[in-house]
């Protein structure tokens, strides 16, 4: 007994600094929000009847993905419900509430997912809850357990106190990947802009026509549009084949002799 009183004392804890280190990183304005990562790691942790723990994100028009996995177990439960299309994390992300798996062998809600997840993974207890991430994109904060019947009242209670925190995550992660989206495509919609202004100014042709030497160039050469335009902003002259040919002869070249060598 008084083993398992300590032993209760060392995860109460545990817990307790984890979750004051999420608090001051979510408190503390000028600081940097919780890794997804992180939080579904001790997430994983804090829940003592779970094995693992994941986030999937839906966003309308795109594929679902897990953008947080605290191993690789659930990145495989979640492809099944991706490929399938069906399954309690997704059900839960679209939802109003937890969706609860005692045992997948014997849950006839997904008969796509469920006897594909048990085969290829073991899992058969899914807890998944949804995240108040708001606007057009859903979420859940998902656990797994390969032992039936592993999830209780109690573990919804202690996953359902985290929630706030892995959904802060997603959405800082997904902005900050957005952000890094735009930019990117700014820069990209910059250069195919200098590179047509540079043909149109060389060879005396519409903007029309400047752009269709480029998609051209590209699917030609199979290279991405911004890198030909870049190449253009760099060189003044649309790269050919011959140009790409010549590089892979020079290496080849180059490579012979190193060998001969």
């Amino acid at each position: 007994m008084a083993e398992q009183t300590e032993d209760r004392r060392g995860w109460a804890a545990v817990l307790g600094e984890e979750f004051a280190e999420l608090a001051t990183a979510l408190g503390n304005g000028a600081g940097t929000p919780p890794d997804p990562d992180r939080v579904v790691r001790f997430v994983a942790k804090a829940v003592p009847d779970s094995e693992a723990c994941s986030v999937t994100f839906l966003r309308p028009g795109r594929r679902p993905t897990t953008v947080a996995s605290s191993s690789q177990l659930p990145t495989e439960v979640d492809r099944i419900q991706y490929d399938t299309g069906e399954g309690p994390c997704l059900d839960a992300a679209t939802g109003d509430a937890a969706t609860l798996v005692q045992d997948l062998g014997a849950d006839e809600r997904w008969p796509d997912f469920a006897p594909r997840c048990v085969a290829d993974t073991g899992v058969r207890s899914i807890l998944a809850l949804r995240l108040p991430i708001g606007g057009d994109d859903e979420a859940a904060l998902n656990l797994y357990s390969h032992k039936a019947g592993a999830f209780a009242a109690a573990d919804l209670a202690t996953a359902s106190v985290f929630a706030p925190f892995a959904a802060l995550a997603v959405q800082s992660a997904v902005h900050q990947q957005d952000v890094s989206n735009l930019e990117a495509a700014l820069t990209s919609s910059r250069q195919v802009g200098t590179a047509i202004g540079i043909l149109m100014a060389r060879d005396l042709v519409s903007s029309d026509e400047a752009f269709e030497r480029l998609r051209r160039a590209s699917q030609e050469l199979n290279r991405k549009l911004r890198d030909i335009a870049a190449e253009v902003a760099l060189t003044g002259d649309l790269p050919s084949r011959g140009d790409q040919d010549g590089h892979t002869q020079d290496a080849t070249e180059a490579a012979a002799l190193d060998s001969g060598a």
